[in-house]
């Protein structure tokens, strides 16, 4: 009898410690999710402002309870996103609009930012800036709107 008694309180154990740590991992991704719930500005290498091509407007992501959208150089685009354990994200998918691109230049600029978005599988927030990252390869930086 003292076997099983004992088994059973191992089991309330291990049972009480699963629960306290689950409970702190969601505790630590809502607050994740809280500081992510933001506008965002992307930013160039030099720590510029990176504008769109047909607007002089900053190329930006915002996520809302909703889900994200943004500028994306000359169109506007959104869609759905999730965060995970160990500063997982996945973004998408997006969709935008379909506005002509003037210029080659401004083209490249918007397919290569929405490309990156797709390869974004990790974020990290730091400084008021939001860094997004292709397992350890930085993509894209960004700073948050004033």
């Amino acid at each position: 009898m003292k076997k099983i008694t004992k088994g059973i309180n191992l089991l309330a154990i291990i049972f009480c410690l699963y629960f306290i740590t689950s409970c702190s991992s969601s505790k630590n991704m809502a607050m994740e999710k809280e500081t992510l719930l933001n506008n965002w500005i992307l930013q160039t290498k030099d720590g510029k402002d990176q504008t769109g091509c047909n607007v002089k407007k900053p190329l930006n992501i915002t996520f809302s309870e909703k889900g994200v959208n943004g500028y994306s150089g000359c169109n506007t685009y959104f869609g759905p996103f999730k965060i995970g354990k160990k500063h997982h994200l996945k973004l998408g998918p997006l969709a935008s609009t379909m506005m002509a691109c003037v210029g080659e230049d401004c083209g490249r600029v918007e397919v290569g930012f929405i490309r990156n978005l797709d390869l974004v599988n990790k974020y990290k927030i730091e400084n008021d800036h939001l860094y997004f990252y292709q397992d350890n390869q930085l993509l894209l930086t960004f700073r948050k709107a004033d």
